[in-house]
């Protein structure tokens, strides 16, 4: 996913295709058409089409519904979405803050769980983490109106607003218990880099996402580890969707022998773009682990620290997403998302599709990729229930250990003995029954096992150590 740059003349562009259209349709209207469509028949049966809907459709519908229509749907007709893709006003200024990483609000993501709003994660020293808000908390209101039926987008629109300004949430937490938090609103920094010494003086770094502070961010960790006397440095790219292309060049330009290639740009023209490292900071081994979710910008450092810097990429292949995108803003705040280059590894090769195969192939076992359980239920669940969710919790004991005698989704005997032995050994009413506090409980199991074992950072801790004994 390539972000885009808005700026000044992105505007400019957009009120002037915005005008141009305003002229065309008035003088169409006046009986002279100037368009270079002009003769084209499918510019005529379009002209046909908004004359018929804006005079005929029996509610009225407005100009900009149908031009926003019309927009929208020539960004689908070139067949690359989400690459390519016409956005709104609202989803304009949320692309925008996932730009920058930086939003007016209180630091909470909302997801659905079991037709409920609930909180997934809080992020570390935001408004809402200091207000009390934990992950689990399922929304009843916001300023005292109700969520019934209120979509994420909805409720995020109505919990974010100006810096200093409060909002009111009262939240479920576990079966019975309700809290009332008045959380102020603040300018808010999402975290892309995290960065951490491990035993052997071996540096990890893991970036979430490239954004507009995620170089600045890197290499000020990456000079932390360095005068802590890092030995050996792990770049962790996992389910990183990519970012801002000057972002992943600035941080692969640290990374690479200078004059090395970081990546070539190829546009509609054939036209190649070159780029090359200058900066060559980093002369320790390094590994780079990747996988699945690593995908554009994540793919572009990746294959640049293997083809140009011979670093090992450990893991399992990635996305594929080898084409680049920029984005014009209009006048109104709405804007377009287009692809206007692919771009290819330092030695040409496009990815696009086919992702990058690791040097070191360490699959992750599978109880790593399911999903948590809701820790909202509207009922508890036991003996006889079936479904995709009973498939779920009974992977997940078998991960920690309790077998539930059988996969199928079907809450048999042995999967009810297995959760109250599981109940049990967490000091919960073995019952054999899920309700949300064992939900909550099976959740924090298993991400506490994915933590402790994380087999490609043990493959990768193991290369380097070897490497630094040679």
């Amino acid at each position: 996913m390539w972000m885009a740059r808005l700026g000044k003349w992105s505007r400019l562009t957009g009120a002037v295709v915005l005008t141009a259209a305003v002229t065309v349709f008035g003088l169409k209207a006046a009986g002279v058409d100037f368009s270079p469509l002009g003769a084209d028949a499918s510019y005529q049966k379009f002209l046909a089409a908004y004359t018929l809907l804006s005079e005929s459709y029996f509610q009225g519908v407005s100009t900009k519904r149908l031009m926003d229509g019309a927009t929208e749907g020539m960004a689908r007709a070139v067949d690359d979405y989400p690459f390519t893709v016409y956005m709104d006003q609202q989803t304009t200024k949320r692309f925008k803050d996932l730009v920058t990483s930086h939003f007016q609000g209180i630091g909470a993501v909302l997801t659905v769980q079991s037709g409920k709003l609930a909180v997934s994660s809080v992020l570390a020293g935001s408004p809402a983490q200091k207000a009390g808000l934990l992950p689990g908390d399922v929304l009843l209101q916001i300023n005292g109106q109700r969520t019934d039926g209120m979509s994420v987008e909805q409720a995020v629109q109505r919990i974010r607003g100006a810096v200093g300004t409060p909002v009111v949430l009262l939240v479920l937490r576990g079966m019975n218990q309700t809290a009332k938090l008045t959380i102020t609103r603040a300018q808010v920094t999402q975290t892309t880099v995290y960065a951490k010494m491990l035993p052997g003086h071996i540096g990890y770094l893991a970036i979430t996402q490239f954004s507009q502070d995620t170089a600045t961010a890197f290499l000020r960790d990456l000079d932390m580890l360095q005068k802590s006397g890092m030995r050996g440095l792990i770049i962790d790219v996992r389910d990183d969707p990519g970012g801002l292309l000057q972002s992943v060049a600035k941080i692969a330009n640290a990374l690479l022998p200078r004059g090395s290639v970081i990546v070539q740009i190829d546009n509609r023209n054939h036209q190649k773009q070159v780029v090359h490292a200058t900066g060559a900071l980093v002369h320790v081994p390094m590994v780079c682990l990747i996988d699945g979710g690593s995908a554009s910008a994540a793919e572009i450092l990746a294959a640049a620290l293997s083809e140009s810097a011979h670093v090992p990429l450990i893991g399992e292949r990635t996305y594929g997403k080898g084409t680049v995108q920029e984005t014009q803003e209009f006048r109104d705040g709405s804007s377009i998302k287009i692809t206007v280059a692919r771009w290819l590894t330092p030695d040409g090769q496009w990815i696009h599709k086919r992702g990058i195969a690791p040097t070191i192939a360490v699959p992750m076992p599978a109880y790593f990729r399911l999903p948590l359980l809701s820790v909202s239920l509207r009922k508890p669940y036991g003996p006889d229930a079936n479904g995709v969710t009973v498939a779920v919790l009974q992977r997940m004991l078998l991960a920690l250990g309790f077998d539930p005698g059988r996969m199928d989704g079907y809450y048999s005997a042995g999967t009810e003995r297995a959760v109250a032995a599981f109940q049990k050994l967490h000091k919960l009413p073995a019952t054999g029954i899920v309700n949300d506090a064992t939900a909550y409980a099976l959740d924090a199991s298993l991400v506490g096992r994915r933590q402790r074992e994380d087999p490609q950072l043990t493959a990768a801790i193991g290369y380097l150590r070897l490497k630094l004994m040679g």
